[in-house]
């Protein structure tokens, strides 16, 4: 029997159960630690979106990736063609290419310690007790690489809870197990053990290269995996806590090994006749191989089947060792952490997602990073503090060999890159009146990098840079009922230049850019009404980017990406609300505009001016209707993502067209139940109509007679988590 079918028919057994009921009766308080200190989601003037625990739980909520669509203004996708990289967008602000030289415009932290790049940043992130989602700029108290905003990852602590476990069965061959151990040693000392490990078949099938087969010029080399888009995940977390009258100590161990065969790139463009224009039959520049029309493989809608002709695979080793140390003293609260990760992530891809020997590239990365952050809060009787000291150092590398029309023309470079960031920082907020609060910060950072450029066998380069700069927030907040909170912010960021790495040419490779800065204004209001039955949260900014640092895509003789400074202005309005319709229903709605421009001229390599700001939706819905039975509780998810495009290209530019993804919007139901006090069954069908929708969309330009590669989405799945507490 299927899984699907044995899911299907315990439903109707477990609703007849006598099980623990929730009722809806007044919103629950959210204590966020946003800004360095702990206090009310509601009383924080600052655009923040705060994702509890139990929801957590019902949406199982394990990596930044399953946060998509659920906040305003927030854009997070798998980059193309991995399963371990992120690509994330907040109010614009956005990185494209997650490649390891590269800074991300949205900062991630994992319990304070900061994930600083792309690659391998999607790992295991199991038993959290809060996720908080601030939207930018962060620049004051979370500094580098902050201009889009940040998401705060946040564990729960060891507390002696004893033993649980979850369960996940699925299709697609979905098994996923994770064990908590959580038990008091000591007087006041705890440690917790998690461990994790998820399996998932492929969503894609791989019939393999149709001309290899037929001319026996190589056999079919991707035999050995015949499903594409695959995870094989295996992690743990071991937590040790001591929390005394008057000192904390936190020290924890991480870890997460991907063995995954990466998404498929399905091809959804080419020229008219591309086969012959680039040479139908045996030629040079297929390395002698008779190649088959590829039009016959291009496909609009997502696939089931492929025909790559290159084994492709993606590894990815994440570690962290982290010890955060917290003293109350008679200044505040003096708290140091301390991190140092590392990530070993390779890959290997057919570029082109055909059955030929097009494009195939692979990329071996190696990146360790360490930090320090020392901070003191506390506070007076008509004032709040906190102040720091944050230190960065990393170590980047990537060796990036390519091939391209069958070995007619290859492309090796290796790149790396160092980054030594050192930032003081501090913010201040006086209640300066009766209901009236002031609030001013500033942060003065500094930051040294290199960059590095090996063309394997033919040259090399270095290049390196100093960039520093005084940031500042200044808000002014008032309690203008009991109900309802007003706030006014000004803020600016710094997001250092860099050196263009990855580009495809020397010339443009020996050309640094410039420093991003960003200066902000938003408005906001913050309520709740009707004796708590009611959150609403409203609010404004307008967002002006200097020297905004646009990455393209280039295919002249080689895949690769370059970063451009232009300028852009940003604005939107963000509306998030959750109401308890009766003591049974709960309805949260969120609702986001987006209003972006670039402002200056930057014109690329190839002539085209820069025009859109990528990843900048006009509009995104959520919203999640809670509906409680008695026996059992339901909950339809639904988040829409408005037109927008995946690269900055101009309307004149005929790659603009092909990487412009439509509006897709998709739908989640849930049916989530307690047959016993400790345990809860969570039934889940993901995408429930199976819609199928573009996520990104790779150009390779005239160079490769316009030939374009898509990514879809998931298509429907459907499984069960069993959580049991022993």
């Amino acid at each position: 029997m299927s899984i699907f079918k044995s899911i299907v028919m315990a439903i109707p057994l477990i609703l007849t159960l006598n099980i623990n009921s929730q009722s809806f009766e007044a919103l629950e308080e959210i204590v966020v630690t946003a800004q360095k200190k702990e206090e009310n989601l509601q009383e924080t003037p600052i655009a923040i979106t705060a994702i509890t625990e139990s929801a957590i739980d019902d949406l199982d909520i394990a990596n930044v990736v399953d946060l998509a669509g659920m906040a305003p203004n927030v854009h997070i996708i798998n980059t193309p063609s991995n399963n371990t990289a992120s690509t994330i967008a907040i109010r614009g602000g956005v990185t494209i290419n997650p490649a390891i030289t590269w800074e991300p415009t949205v900062g991630m932290y994992l319990d304070g310690v900061y994930i600083g790049k792309g690659q391998g940043s999607i790992f295991d992130v199991v038993d959290l007790e809060r996720v908080e989602i601030l939207r930018g700029p962060q620049g004051t108290l979370y500094g580098r690489n902050t201009l889009g905003g940040a998401i705060n990852l946040i564990s729960k602590k060891p507390s002696g809870e004893g033993l649980s476990s979850k369960i996940t069965i699925g299709n697609y061959g979905l098994k996923q197990t994770q064990l908590i151990a959580d038990y008091e040693i000591g007087s006041n000392f705890y440690t917790k053990l998690i461990l994790n490990s998820k399996k998932r078949g492929g969503y894609v099938n791989n019939a393999g290269s149709p001309y290899q087969a037929a001319q026996g010029v190589v056999p079919n080399a991707v035999a050995d995996h015949l499903e594409l888009d695959t995870i094989d995940s295996k992690g743990y977390k071991l937590m040790f806590a001591f929390e005394g009258d008057n000192t904390s100590i936190n020290l924890t161990f991480d870890e997460t090994d991907q063995d995954n065969i990466p998404p498929f790139a399905q091809l959804t463009n080419t020229i008219p006749n591309w086969s012959a224009a680039f040479g139908v039959g045996a030629s040079a520049r297929t390395g002698g191989l008779k190649l088959w029309p590829i039009e016959l493989f291009q496909n609009d809608d997502r696939q089931a089947v492929a025909h790559i002709n290159t084994p492709t695979y993606e590894l990815s080793v994440v570690k962290g060792t982290s010890l955060t140390i917290a003293q109350d003293t008679s200044l505040g609260t003096l708290k140091v952490i301390w991190s140092k990760r590392k990530t070993d992530w390779d890959d290997r891809l057919d570029l082109d997602g055909g059955p030929f020997p097009i494009a195939d590239t692979e990329r071996h990365t190696k990146y360790e990073a360490e930090t320090l952050e020392v901070q003191l809060s506390g506070s007076t009787d008509n004032m709040e503090y906190v102040f720091g000291y944050y230190t960065l150092e990393d170590d980047a590398y990537t060796a990036n060999p390519q091939s391209f029309f069958g070995g007619g023309t290859v492309f090796a470079q290796n790149y790396s890159g160092t980054s030594d960031a050192e930032a003081f920082f501090g913010q201040i907020t006086w209640a300066i009146a009766d209901k009236w609060d002031l609030t001013v910060g500033a942060r003065k950072t500094e930051e040294d990098k290199t960059g590095f450029k090996e063309y394997v066998g033919i040259f090399s380069q270095a290049g390196q840079g100093s960039f520093d700069d005084t940031s500042g927030t200044f808000i002014i907040s008032h309690d203008y009922s009991e109900n309802t909170n007003l706030y006014l912010k000004f803020a600016d960021g710094f997001k250092a230049g860099g050196i263009n790495a990855e580009a495809p040419n020397p010339f443009e490779a020996l050309k640094p850019y410039a420093p991003e800065t960003i200066e902000s204004t938003e408005i906001g209001l913050k309520g709740r009404y009707f004796d708590d039955r009611m959150m609403l949260n409203i609010a404004y900014f307008d967002n002006e980017h200097e020297d905004m640092q646009i990455s393209y895509f280039t295919a002249d003789a080689a895949a690769a990406s370059q970063v451009l400074n232009n300028s852009a202005d940003i604005s939107g309005l963000e509306i998030e609300t959750t109401s308890i319709i009766n003591d049974s229903t709960r309805l949260m709605l969120n609702l986001s505009t987006l209003d972006s421009e670039f402002t200056g001229n930057q014109v690329a390599s190839d002539g085209f001016l820069l025009e859109q700001v990528p990843y900048s939706p006009e509009t995104t819905v959520y919203a999640s209707l809670e509906k409680d039975f008695g026996n059992y509780r339901m909950r339809l998810d639904h988040s829409r993502i408005g037109e927008h495009p995946s690269f900055p290209y101009s309307s004149k530019d005929p790659r603009a067209a092909l990487t412009n993804l439509a509006s897709r919007g998709i739908t989640d139901f849930r049916i989530l139940t307690e047959p016993m006090e400790n345990m809860q069954l969570n039934f889940w069908i993901k995408n429930l109509n199976n819609k199928h929708h573009r996520m990104s969309a790779i150009p390779f330009g005239p160079a490769f007679g316009q030939l374009t590669v898509s990514y879809f989405n998931a298509p429907r799945t459907i499984g069960m988590d069993i959580h049991y507490k022993f």
